[in-house]
């Protein structure tokens, strides 16, 4: 450099000490807002990702509510089932599949057991019976019921066991 630019130079930061301290506090505040910005959009993700647990929480806990009153409420279809067998009353009947057909409305279904192969999973097995074929549902104490795919409630049957002459 020449002696009049290395001059000028000097006179800038010597002239200048404002515009240089406002220029450090320039990029200073634009490196403080980007810093703002940054933990804003964090904190956006965050609350976001909060939303989306709580809405998941809340689904969880609605579905469990309701396979829990559900499966309360399968004594009383038990009970309507027995009476119908023994009153046959127009009057039971429609109250029973007014019943069946809410909870149907529910997501309830019921898992179709007799003449199936037994399958711990779906039912309980309460008495073992002689038969014609082995490990065959022959009797259906109680009703086994499923809610999406879920089983809320086992059945209680009879399994038959192959006798062998």
């Amino acid at each position: 450099m020449t002696k009049q630019n290395k001059s000028k130079d000097d006179m800038k930061r010597t002239q200048h000490p404002k515009a240089e301290k406002t220029e450090n506090e320039l990029v200073r505040l634009k490196t403080e807002a980007e810093d703002f910005k940054n933990k804003y959009l964090r904190a956006l993700a965050d609350y976001k990702n909060l939303e989306y647990r709580f809405y998941k929480e809340s689904q969880r806990l609605q579905e469990q509510i309701k396979k829990e009153c559900v499966i309360k409420f399968l004594h009383f279809l038990d009970g309507l089932d027995q009476a119908e067998v023994f009153n046959k009353d127009p009057g039971l009947k429609m109250i029973a599949n007014n019943f069946k057909s809410t909870l149907v409305e529910l997501g309830v279904k019921e898992i179709e057991l007799m003449g199936h192969e037994y399958d711990p999973h779906f039912a309980e097995a309460i008495e073992v019976v002689e038969g014609k074929e082995d490990n065959i549902i022959v009797e259906v104490l109680q009703k086994a019921y499923e809610i999406n795919g879920q089983v809320i409630r086992p059945g209680r049957v009879k399994v038959s066991k192959l006798v062998k002459s």
